[in-house]
């Protein structure tokens, strides 16, 4: 009887880490609302819209799981689980932003050379290049569209071409928008073939693109590796906390169990951190 009373709590474990995720998961969910108004706030069809409103917090009965579960493991497995917990669902809004911004990367990256192949379509037919970056901004979705649009509408308002194609160039820093904020600078100042030095360009980022999606293929098992090396330390301690109950105690209980848990997941994340820089392949 006494070993089943001191077994660990496991459900009020449970219930703090699903409710810390979702409060976590209802944030980041909000902040990606809040940055895609304001992409479109910022485009000059979204200009007058300032009326737009947003939740002003998550769900209260979001925060009161989250509250709840987290209270629960704080009385019944110690501070330090807790803690973790929190820690954890701090973390899912970064992660997830880095994920928005990694897909948001990708998603312009595949719209260039399409962007740029329009461009050269209304420059032979004979569209002087603010005019075929303002029909190109208003054919694309975001991400890109809204941006070539705004290149358009500042060019239009007296701004030079160049300052604004360097000035965006700048902005995203990346070798697909160097490249093709080169070539449409060399449109606008040189003006011979512009249609020719845009298709080239175009055709360049294509096949870097290909040449990324082939590295990502080849990447996949090991991130796979990656990730069941970063996932199995974490779910031999839940199964070892689960079915044995001296260690359950030690490392729940004890200064030197929450060390060890500290410890262990510092190297465990800091395993996964090395392991996914060394498989990343979205960079040229």
């Amino acid at each position: 009887m006494t070993r089943a009373t001191s077994l660990p709590p496991v459900p009020a474990l449970v219930a703090g880490a699903v409710g810390a995720a979702l409060y976590a998961r209802h944030v980041a969910v909000r902040a990606g609302v809040r940055r895609r108004v304001r992409a479109q706030l910022a485009t000059p069809a979204g200009a007058g819209a300032r009326d737009v409103r947003l939740s002003r917090g998550p769900a209260p009965a979001v925060v009161a799981l989250a509250a709840a579960g987290l209270a629960g493991a704080w009385v019944t497995a110690g501070p330090p689980t807790a803690v973790a917990l929190a820690a954890l669902a701090a973390a899912v809004p970064v992660v997830d932003r880095i994920r928005r911004h990694g897909v948001g990367r990708h998603a312009r990256a595949v719209q260039l050379p399409e962007a740029l192949d329009r461009m050269a379509t209304a420059l032979r037919a004979g569209s002087s290049l603010t005019m075929a970056l303002a029909e190109v901004g208003q054919a694309l979705d975001a991400p890109l569209g809204p941006e070539i649009a705004g290149l358009a509408v500042a060019a239009e308002r007296g701004r030079s071409l160049p300052d604004v194609l360097d000035e965006w160039s700048s902005r995203h820093d990346d070798p697909g928008t160097r490249l093709a904020a080169t070539a449409l600078v060399l449109a606008s100042v040189v003006g011979t073939a512009p249609a020719r030095a845009v298709d080239g360009v175009a055709a360049t980022l294509r096949e870097r693109l290909d040449l990324a999606a082939e590295r990502r293929a080849l990447a996949v098992q090991a991130r796979t590796s990656a990730l069941v090396l970063s996932v199995a330390p974490g779910v031999f301690a839940s199964l070892l906390v689960v079915a044995d109950t001296a260690a359950a105690r030690f490392l729940l209980r004890t200064p030197a169990g929450w060390a060890c848990l500290g410890v262990g997941l510092g190297l465990d994340v800091l395993g996964a951190w090395w392991m996914a820089r060394l498989s990343r392949s979205d960079g040229w």
